[in-house]
């Protein structure tokens, strides 16, 4: 691909969120509830041209965060793509932790719940960064502007 030719045209999310409720005997509702939201969609991203016989850089999003509050247990987050990217093109995340769990750094998004935060113990209100990293090799060729959405589910972990 030659200087200034698009590769790649562009890629819009929209992030869904599944929340697990959990209610347990003998305890209030509101002592074992577990939420999660997303601050809204990222911008769009475009990979636009490459020198030739080099790859493409990489676009990097941040604009968007999430919040949770766990009163029960330990969790982790999972996040997966309502379909795999093109061949050639990736889409990773990055999730800000909070303190005392894990973050999981650049995991690759495809249609598979992927763990991105690992070891969330209580937590009343916490709001942390969401970093996407678009990438693509020259095979990708151009590819048409497409969406994907990325669904977060914040599940009770061993």
């Amino acid at each position: 691909m030659g200087r200034g030719s698009t590769m790649w045209a562009g890629w819009r999310g929209r992030a869904v969120v599944a929340a697990a409720l959990v209610a347990g005997l003998g305890r209030s509702a509101a002592a074992q509830f577990s939420s999660m939201q997303v601050s809204g969609s990222p911008a769009t991203m475009r990979i636009v041209g490459s020198t030739a016989g080099a790859a493409p850089a990489p676009v990097v999003e941040s604009s968007t965060t999430y919040t949770f509050a766990n009163r029960n247990g330990t969790k982790k987050i999972t996040a997966q793509l309502n379909t795999s990217m093109p061949a050639g093109v990736t889409l990773a995340a990055t999730f800000e932790a909070p303190t005392g769990a894990t973050t999981l750094p650049n995991v690759p998004l495809d249609a598979t719940a992927r763990d991105v935060v690992t070891g969330i113990g209580f937590a009343v209100s916490t709001t942390n960064g969401i970093t996407y990293t678009l990438s693509a090799t020259p095979a990708a060729g151009v590819v048409p502007q497409q969406s994907r959405t990325v669904t977060l589910t914040l599940v009770t972990a061993p």
